[in-house]
């Protein structure tokens, strides 16, 4: 059998998905994932994201913590990049339908785990 496509993606998780819904207005999407569509890593994960979405944090602590997590390993510029654009991912995330936990006032639930200085992570 052969396929045509635009764009190939290969996966089921949330950055592939993510990926499909952004350029969907620009061709044929086409995904292939190893079981069921709704069965991936994402879904199983029991982590959440980490992005700056306090005005309590700050992109160079993230940042930060990120080359400490890494033993200074990682590339500071792809690091400051990512750290970057996360809050923009997250958006991106809501606007999609994606529901993050809430408090009782509304706000977002973030929470401060391993490796972070500051609470930064969301949980669907």
């Amino acid at each position: 059998m052969q396929v045509t496509t635009d764009f190939l993606i290969i996966g089921s998780g949330i950055a592939g998905l993510s990926y499909a819904l952004k350029v969907a207005d620009h061709g044929t999407v086409s995904l292939v994932t190893k079981r069921d569509i709704d069965i991936s890593a994402t879904q199983l994960a029991q982590g959440g994201i980490a992005t700056v979405f306090s005005a309590a944090d700050s992109f160079s602590s993230h940042a930060e913590d990120t080359m400490v997590a890494g033993a200074q390993l990682s590339n500071p510029d792809i690091v400051d990049l990512v750290v970057e654009t996360g809050p923009e991912a997250i958006n991106d995330l809501i606007n999609w339908g994606v529901q993050f936990s809430r408090k009782r006032d509304d706000q977002y639930d973030l929470t401060r785990e391993g490796g972070h200085s500051h609470r930064r992570i969301l949980h669907a």
